[in-house]
């Protein structure tokens, strides 16, 4: 086995220093090791220590509580980086969902409580020392991913290690170990009794990875997208869900909501499509923020502007989708025709996006808050407060993204005071009426 060496930053190393200097054992577990011994970079690395919290927050003096009653100390170092010290613990009562634990003294019960062998590994800085009880380095050079000890019983312990599965398979491109697939498979009708927030910060890891087609695949292989997902369950056994989960993997890992909504969009476009993508998304209990968001974009996915379409027109599909949505709703559709190596449509979407882009560098007017006039210069001329008011300013807005060159105060006055001497007032509260 050839010899692994480990590079955590020097404030982690400070850290596991000054536990052991009181007497503690320190070692560094979880997905650092595992990603070391993958090859992969790290940012976050964590600690496992026999010092109770208490010990722990009186040898540091910047420690933030993250979960006392599990033991869970941040510390602060010198880097002004968090870092989680946890102190060994035994799961002493599980319902699937939570456990109950206790403290341990040692790194072998620590390690036997968890999911998965390739993240019961943990290094020692002080002495080199490296456990690895359940043979986590080999399974994951052999591109295996196992439970520990009775899958079974693992996954009862807390039914999202069914999901935490998919993310880790399709993360380092494992295979599952046919007796962990088989233990997930009669786990996986539990996930219903998962709490909304935890499924959602799972598919968001999903969604962080480089590659998440091949963890959300399995999603849909395993019939784990009913229930939580089911909006676009039915895709998954459609022509497009291939094409759908390659425009997932073009989009930039750091987009993770709009790979949520490029899976949204599994479910259709549209104003009924939405609908169904609000239900999904206040299922998971996303943002208000996150959910109009979505819904937005996938109301308005369709149409898009095309190449032939003249400036006019350009100006009043911003004025619709809101300028604020534009470059997203090109990042969905540019990611489709990667996804599908379509050369006409990349250079289509190019061209089409430069001259967008023109009109957004331009500040061209297409809401009614860049116009020239407001409604106190309407009430000035005499209109009465109310519905008129902005009915006159979306008809004068109309005209200016027409026509860019009539958003200038005076010839918007002149143009309210022809459309109420003409009648054009009797117009508007018709329509106002409809």
């Amino acid at each position: 086995m050839p010899e692994l060496v480990f590079q955590p930053p020097e404030a982690l190393l400070e850290i596991a220093g000054r536990l052991e200097s009181a007497g503690c054992q320190a070692w560094a577990v979880g997905g650092a090791i595992r990603d070391a011994i993958h090859g992969l970079p790290r940012a976050d690395w964590d600690l496992a220590t026999d010092a109770r919290p208490e010990e722990v927050r009186q040898l540091f003096p910047r420690t933030v509580p993250l979960g006392l009653e599990h033991g869970t100390v941040g510390v602060l170092g010198e880097d002004d980086a968090m870092y989680e010290v946890t102190t060994f613990r035994l799961d002493v009562e599980t319902d699937g969902r939570h456990a109950v634990v206790e403290f341990a003294t040692q790194i072998e019960d620590d390690l036997a409580r968890r999911d998965f062998t390739i993240n019961a590994i943990a290094w020692r800085p002080a002495t080199d020392d490296l456990q690895d009880p359940y043979r986590g380095i080999e399974d994951l050079r052999a591109g295996i991913l196992r439970a520990v000890g009775d899958p079974a019983t693992r996954f009862a312990e807390d039914y999202l290690r069914v999901l935490r599965a998919f993310r880790f398979a399709g993360a380092y491109d494992l295979e599952i170990e046919p007796e962990t697939l088989s233990a997930l498979r009669v786990a996986a009708i539990h996930l219903d009794r998962l709490s909304a927030e935890r499924v959602r910060e799972e598919l968001l890891k999903v969604l962080a990875a480089p590659i998440p087609s091949r963890s959300l695949r399995m999603y849909a292989d395993h019939g784990t997208l009913m229930g939580w997902y089911a909006e676009i369950a039915g895709a998954a056994s459609g022509p497009g869900w291939d094409d759908a989960l390659d425009a997932i993997d073009v989009l930039a890992p750091h987009r993770k909501f709009l790979r949520v909504v490029r899976l949204l969009l599994c479910g259709g476009a549209g104003e009924e499509a939405s609908a169904s993508a609000e239900a999904l998304l206040r299922r998971l209990k996303f943002s208000n923020l996150d959910i109009r968001r979505g819904t937005h974009l996938v109301h308005h996915y369709q149409p898009l502007v095309h190449p032939a379409d003249g400036s006019a027109t350009l100006r009043e599909w911003l004025h619709t989708v809101g300028p604020e949505h534009s470059r997203d709703l090109f990042r969905l559709h540019f990611a489709a025709a990667r996804a599908s190596r379509s050369e006409d449509g990349q250079r289509a979407l190019v061209y089409t996006w430069r001259r967008v882009h023109e009109e957004l560098v331009g500040n061209a007017p297409v809401s009614v808050g860049q116009l020239s006039i407001d409604g106190s210069d309407l009430l000035a001329l005499g209109l009465p407060r109310g519905p008129l008011i902005g009915l006159m300013l979306d008809e004068l807005l109309a005209q200016v993204i027409e026509s860019p060159e009539r958003n200038d105060r005076e010839t918007l006055l002149e143009a309210a005071r022809e459309l109420i001497a003409l009648g054009g007032l009797d117009l508007l509260e018709s329509g106002a009426e409809e």
